[in-house]
């Protein structure tokens, strides 16, 4: 008998290399990717009218969108129009006196919100100006000291740019400031610390000066009020060993003394540790 002869079985890659050969390019067919070129024509010329429609289409929507918008009037006024006070960075929140890092990172705060504020200089009347003048000793960014002969530092709050509010004819608009017991309840609302607004008087003409804000270019950045806070150590020297550390500060918009309806509050927190700052 003769010798059994095993079939040889086809590479499967081998295989599969050579279909994938005659997709992209059957010459018996003439096809590429299994299509023929009246095929491919067709599709071509869909795929062009389709996407050219969808181009047109959004062009349309953007020049239309475009050309309702004003430069200086936002176009929705609503919800987000209303008086709110806030400080412009979120490191001058907190005045940390135990903590060198972040006692730091306020500083740097503070010296970017003074550049901020350089670019108002010598614009006329209605730009506020970052001076003496409005701000007192908080004008200057390195006035806040953490050292063992003292410990001071300044808050900014400003209100938010509402387009086209003012206070009425008459009215004067301040700003003011309280010790509260935040939202621990835990607030000392008598903390060793002074509090004096800077420059109330100036800050409230400024403030009637400013407003109704239009647009950056009409009237620049909104004013700033500088609140100091000042370590008192006759206050922390007398102060109940069992009296809350936690201080916070809750500052307020006002209208003729009249707290401004539905505006936000601008909410500062104080830390330091008494066992530290008493052995001085």
């Amino acid at each position: 008998m003769g010798e059994e002869v095993k079939e040889k079985k086809p590479n499967k890659y081998v295989e599969g290399f050579k279909g994938f050969c005659t997709f992209l390019y059957n010459p018996d067919d003439h096809t590429v990717f299994g299509r023929g070129g009246s095929s491919w024509g067709k599709i071509i010329i869909f795929y062009f009218f389709f996407y050219a429609c969808l181009a047109a289409f959004f062009a349309v929507c953007l020049i239309v969108m475009l050309n309702t918008l004003s430069d200086d009037k936002p176009t929705v006024i609503g919800r987000t129009n209303k008086p709110k006070l806030a400080a412009p960075f979120q490191d001058l929140y907190i005045l940390n006196f135990k903590n060198d890092a972040q006692w730091n990172k306020y500083k740097v705060a503070a010296d970017a919100l003074k550049a901020k504020y350089e670019g108002n200089k010598d614009k006329g009347d209605g730009f506020f100006d970052w001076s003496f003048d409005n701000l007192g000793e908080c004008f200057e960014s390195q006035y806040p000291k953490n050292s063992d002969e003292s410990k001071v530092g300044c808050f900014y709050i400003g209100l938010n740019r509402i387009y086209d509010w003012a206070p009425e004819e008459g009215e004067t608009l301040s700003f003011g400031c309280e010790w509260v017991v935040g939202k621990t309840g835990s607030g000392n609302l008598d903390p060793p610390f002074d509090m004096e607004m800077q420059k109330k008087v100036e800050i409230a003409a400024a403030l009637k000066a400013y407003y109704p804000w239009t647009s950056m270019e009409n009237n620049g950045l909104q004013p700033m009020q500088a609140i100091k806070i000042t370590l008192n150590k006759d206050k922390l020297a007398a102060m109940n060993e069992t009296a809350s550390l936690d201080t916070y500060l809750d500052c307020s918009a006002y209208v003729n003394e009249k707290k401004i309806e539905d505006s936000g509050n601008a909410n500062f927190e104080i830390r330091y540790s008494k066992d530290t700052i008493a052995d001085e």
